[in-house]
């Protein structure tokens, strides 16, 4: 069986939905020949891992749920650190 993956979603996310536990996730990453940090394109078709726990399969599938845990945020700094201060100036002394 296949999934989809859908925004905000990585490996682990689906594995857990799929498997019912994230024990599945080097299972699930061997077999779609990924890596388990790899970042997942929306739609992309992966081959489900063998199942662990049914009652968490069942529970997401009843329940319509599909974790997205994967975070796109990319942090920028401007202008800081100690590197980009100067005495007095942006960098008091007292």
């Amino acid at each position: 069986m296949q999934s989809i993956s859908k925004q905000g979603q990585w490996l682990g996310d689906i594995t857990v939905r799929e498997a019912g536990s994230i024990e599945g996730l080097i299972d699930m990453a061997v077999k779609n020949e990924i890596s388990t940090t790899d970042a997942l394109e929306i739609g992309t078709s992966l081959l489900n891992p063998d199942p662990i726990n049914r009652r968490v399969i069942n529970y997401y599938k009843r329940n319509n749920i599909y974790p997205a845990t994967a975070s796109d945020y990319k942090e920028e700094q401007i202008g800081g650190g100690i590197g980009n201060m100067g005495i007095e100036i942006n960098f008091v002394v007292s």
